[in-house]
Formats: structure tokens, sequence, C-alpha cells
């Protein structure tokens, strides 16, 4: 609170500057000082929104500060400008290159995160490039290898280990050993050890090894509720642990190697129809949990009897349950 007095203090004063002035019909600078305002606060906007970054926004916090002191530097430019009184005019025009400085910096910061974005979207784009090249050539070359793809690959990997295009074009595939995803997950690029974590060949012990000692888990954790290899108790410590990655019960849902109570969780408590469609879809689904999705899901069935998943489970309840003694 104390923080939010001092960010608004002089703009509320600027108000009631202009208002008094107004009151008193004492008009000198009044216009000059609101063009001022407007375009401090106009061009701290822009600046603002040419950012991508997700803090960004608060920058409109200190929107009305900059435009008030603009504002105020402004008024005193107009009041004083024509003054008989040499230190007022010389006061004057520092107010003035004040109130300019502030709309130059703007609109020089706004330019120049402009330029640094269009330079990143650049390199971007060349380097997405070079991934889908390499990634290319990557399947030319295993076609060219009949019976031999994970040797070529695992080998190509080794030669080109410090070329990151490479490695992310070639690790989606699953002709890469356990052992070169396991030295890949154990990196420090998160990107290369996130596409080595969701290859299917990971071992379990390379997944639970990323999960423990990771640098920042929380990268991986999508990938590891995912993966049908990650070992049954990562996958209980996932879903129990405070969330701070949302969304995590599609992935559990469609992992046939999800724990049986936690399907049943799932089954019982989700309302999301991408969720129940992931769960109906599950090989590891048991008829305790489908009965307990079929009940989870007739609650809402009068409000929601367009749900293909209603006619999804229906067809799999017979088959799911056909062994189950009644």
């Amino acid at each position: 609170m104390i923080f939010l007095a001092y960010i608004f203090a002089i703009p509320l004063a600027y108000v009631a500057t202009l208002a008094v002035l107004l009151a008193k019909r004492d008009a000198r600078g009044i216009a000059f000082s609101l063009a001022f305002g407007i375009a401090s606060a106009l061009t701290l906007a822009w600046s603002i929104t040419q950012s991508r970054g997700s803090t960004a926004g608060i920058g409109f916090l200190f929107l009305p500060l900059v435009a008030a002191v603009a504002g105020f530097l402004a008024l005193a430019f107009g009041r004083w400008r024509s003054s008989d009184n040499a230190p007022l005019k010389v006061i004057a025009w520092v107010c003035l290159t004040g109130a300019l400085f502030l709309v130059i910096v703007n609109v020089v910061q706004g330019t120049r995160t402009k330029d640094q974005n269009q330079i990143r979207d650049d390199q971007q784009e060349k380097f997405t490039a070079e991934i889908s090249h390499d990634r290319e050539e990557i399947a030319a070359a295993l076609q060219a290898n009949p019976g031999r793809q994970r040797i070529w690959l695992d080998s190509a990997i080794h030669a080109n280990i410090t070329d990151r295009a490479f490695l992310l074009a070639a690790l989606p595939n699953d002709s890469v050993s356990p052992d070169v995803l396991d030295t890949l997950a154990n990196g420090r690029d998160l990107g290369v050890t996130l596409e080595a974590v969701r290859n299917p060949n990971t071992r379990p012990e390379t997944l639970a090894r990323v999960y423990r000692t990771a640098s920042y888990p929380d990268y991986f954790f999508q990938a590891l509720a995912a993966h049908r290899n990650t070992p049954p108790e990562i996958l209980r410590e996932l879903y129990t642990r405070p969330r701070t990655i949302t969304g995590l019960d599609i992935w559990f849902a469609g992992n046939p190697s999800t724990p049986k109570p936690i399907l049943a969780d799932i089954a019982r408590k989700t309302t999301d129809r991408n969720v129940v469609t992931a769960l109906l879809e599950n090989d590891s689904l048991d008829c305790g949990t489908i009965t307990q999705l079929s009940v989870n899901l007739m609650k809402v069935q009068n409000r929601d009897a367009d749900n293909p998943s209603v006619a999804r489970l229906n067809e799999r309840l017979p088959t799911v349950c056909k062994n189950t003694t009644p």
C-alpha cells in the first residue's frame, strides 16, 4: 500500500494542480503540459507493449507517474518560459529538456526492444529452418540404412554432440539408443534434456535421475507424467505434490504406466473432456476406474448430453469389465 501511495501521489498532485489552475482561470502552460503528459504516457505504453517478458505489464503501474512528471515539467516550461526572471527562464528550459528526455527515452527503449525482438525472431527462424533441414537429412539417412538405424544415428549424434540443432532434430527418433539418451539427458541444455526425456526409449532410471537432480525439474513434469517408462513412485510423487505446472491430469490419464489409484482418482474428480478422452483411450483402464468414470459422467450428462465421451465410454465399458465377476 505504501508503494502504491508513492506511485500515485505525484499523479494525484498533478491532477489537483491542473484543477486549481483551471478553477482560477489560469490556463498558462496547461495545454503544453497535457500534450507532454499524454505523449509521455502513450510512448511509455507503446514501449511496454514491445516487451515479451511475463512481467512487462508491471510497467503500466508507473505510467501515471511518468505522465505526471512530464506534465509537471512541461507546465513549468509553459508558465515560466516568458518570465522576466532570468533564473526562472533557465529553469523553464531545463524542465522542457527533462520532459523531452522522458518522451525520447520511452521511444528509444521501445525501439530498441522492438529491434531486439526482431533479431531474436530472425535467429529463431533460422534455427528452426536448420532443425527442419537436419530432420530431413536424418530421415533420409535412416531410410538408407535399413537394419543399421540405431548404429548410424548413435554415431551421427556423437559426431554432432555440440550441434544443438542436430540434436533437437535427432532426439525424437525412436532409433536413438537408451545409452545415448542417458548421456544427453545428463547435460545442461534443458531443451536437449527435454527431448531426451520425451524419447520412448529413455530408461526409467534416466527419467528418475532427471526428476531428482535437474536444476529446474518443473520443466520436465509434463514429459515425465506422460512417459510410460517413468517409475510409478515418481508418477505418484508428481501427482500428489503441490502443482507448479497445471494441466498434468491429461498426461497422467493417457499414460498406461500411471498407477491405478491415480487413474481412479482422476476418473472420480475430472470434469475436463480432454482428460476424460485420454483416460478412455488408456489401455490400462480397469473396470473399477471406468465404472467410477461412468458415475462421474452421468452427473453431468443432463447438461452435457452432446459429450462424445459418453458414447466412447459405453463402447469401452462392456469390454473392460467383461472378465469382472458381478
